[in-house]
């Protein structure tokens, strides 16, 4: 396999702080001695919601690598973004509601994102909500995590929640949605801390305990 570079791709590497650029040329000698099957059951590797269904983006630490293959199953670097870039792609929908699962594939609660990305349980709790930049806060203030790639990420890096196509084990089927309960009002919110980096182990608290403290 072959990893071949758009002209994009190395117009934004000249962008990149020399942090993140260290880091693709980490990714890329990874990706270098991989094959396909590997490279997409990589944690690292996400498809991306979009019109092309073929585009897939690979994270690192500081900056998301946006990749397609082509029709010899060579791997093609199309573009390179800062992972704290305010016009990277989304990979959650705009509207609607998502599942979240805990790690075993049982749902434990939906992000209803038409009503300001609050996180809801099934029995209709709104127990935290998600910011503009990713950062999951409890209504009391507390800063619980980050919701970023389709996972929800504690203080130690280490994974507590996914969507359907991000869930390392088969999904259950989702439970009847209660009756909303109204939001409590939402308290100041501390500093979000600095972000660890992503270990992709999973965490060993449960996602509903971790999203509970949120209402505490």
């Amino acid at each position: 396999m072959k990893v071949l570079i758009a002209p994009q791709f190395n117009e934004a590497m000249a962008r990149l702080e020399n942090a993140a650029r260290q880091e693709v040329v980490a990714l890329f000698n990874m990706v270098a001695n991989m094959n396909r099957e590997e490279i997409l059951s990589s944690p690292l590797l996400t498809r991306i919601v979009s019109k092309d269904e073929g585009i897939y983006t690979l994270r690192g630490k500081h900056v998301r690598l946006f990749c397609a293959f082509d029709a010899d199953g060579n791997i093609l670097f199309l573009d390179v973004k800062s992972a704290h870039d305010p016009q990277i792609y989304r990979t959650e929908p705009e509207n609607g509601e998502t599942t979240i699962f805990g790690k075993r594939g049982d749902p434990k609660a939906y992000i209803a994102h038409d009503d300001e990305a609050t996180i809801y349980s099934f029995n209709g709790v709104p127990l935290a909500y998600i910011d503009e930049n990713s950062n999951i806060y409890g209504f009391n203030g507390r800063h619980l995590g980050w919701f970023e790639d389709e996972i929800i990420w504690d203080h130690k890096g280490q994974r507590l929640g996914f969507t359907s196509r991000t869930c390392p084990s088969f999904t259950q089927f989702e439970p009847f949605k209660g009756f909303k309960q109204f939001k409590p009002f939402r308290a100041f919110k501390q500093f979000a801390p600095f972000k660890p980096f992503k270990s992709y182990s999973n965490s060993n608290i449960e996602l509903i305990n971790f999203l509970k403290a949120g209402r505490e």
